[in-house]
């Protein structure tokens, strides 16, 4: 796995032998990144599910201001860390080892720019991403106007929310990606 573009264009990321991890793929990455291109730099970044940190490292390397990833398995955090450490990055990163539901739960901070989530393809069919947009509003954890990304399978279908508008639905290959924007306040 390498950083598609900006500052560290073509850095290997190091990640766990096996199938244990399974990372956003390059090409849905740079696909990923073309969508968000102008919102990326400068922003506040947030790497739900962050495994070995390629999405959040990505967004630093093409501008993002900060990233928090957030990761529950000390394996991946370790890799994580090995990753920042490699870019020299650590002034740019917050590391949090907690589940994502849990963390979004009790989230308390000033809101990102830009939330990413990427959990294990079987979790985010289980529970879905409707609660997720809730709590992301309800928690102020996206600021009004700020965009999530969720990666799904090609096979589920992105959830409707009186919250967000779904901006972008696009399918690459077994991967879905669909960008939300939060809705701002009504006067």
């Amino acid at each position: 796995m390498r950083i598609a573009g900006g500052e560290w264009r073509g850095r290997a990321l190091k990640a766990p032998p096996g199938d244990v991890l399974r990372p956003t793929q390059d090409r849905v990455r740079e696909a990923l990144f073309s969508m968000l291109m102008h919102e990326t730099p400068g922003a506040r970044f947030l790497d739900l599910f962050a495994g070995v940190g390629g999405v959040g490292l990505e967004a630093l390397s093409r501008g993002a201001a900060d990233c928090t990833f957030v990761e529950l398995a000390p394996r991946h955090l370790a890799f994580l860390r090995a990753n920042v450490a490699a870019l020299a990055a650590e002034a740019r990163c917050h590391l949090v080892r907690a589940d994502a539901y849990a963390w979004l739960e009790t989230f308390e901070g000033a809101p990102f720019d830009v939330a990413f989530a990427d959990p294990p393809y079987e979790l985010g069919v289980e529970k879905g991403y409707a609660s997720v947009l809730a709590t992301l509003a309800a928690r102020n954890v996206v600021k009004p106007g700020g965009l999530f990304v969720a990666e799904l399978t090609a096979r589920q279908t992105p959830e409707e929310s009186s919250l967000w508008d779904l901006c972008r639905d696009r399918t690459y290959g077994q991967t879905r990606l669909a960008v939300y924007m939060r809705k701002r306040a009504q006067s």
